[in-house]
């Protein structure tokens, strides 16, 4: 018999997105930060999340970074 793996709690989709939108006002990558994708949350820090395209971008797809992450967490891949 194994050990029941601890799961982390899940990240909220609200303030994925809410830290998101603090990109368009000179902070990018926060999103990424949150959920875990560091070096993504750096890179786009760096590039003003690619110059702002990025982090358009990123209004569409966090939503399902933020639920693959909280699958993983939920099987503790993360």
């Amino acid at each position: 018999m194994g050990y029941p793996v601890p799961t982390s709690p899940p990240r909220d989709l609200g303030l994925a997105m809410l830290l998101t939108a603090v990109g368009f006002f000179g902070v990018a990558g926060l999103q990424y930060f949150y959920i875990g994708k560091i070096g993504k949350g750096v890179a786009y820090l760096l590039t003003a999340g690619w110059v702002g395209i990025g982090t358009i971008v990123s209004l569409f797809t966090i939503g399902d970074e933020v639920a693959r992450t909280n699958d993983e967490r939920r099987r503790g891949l993360r």
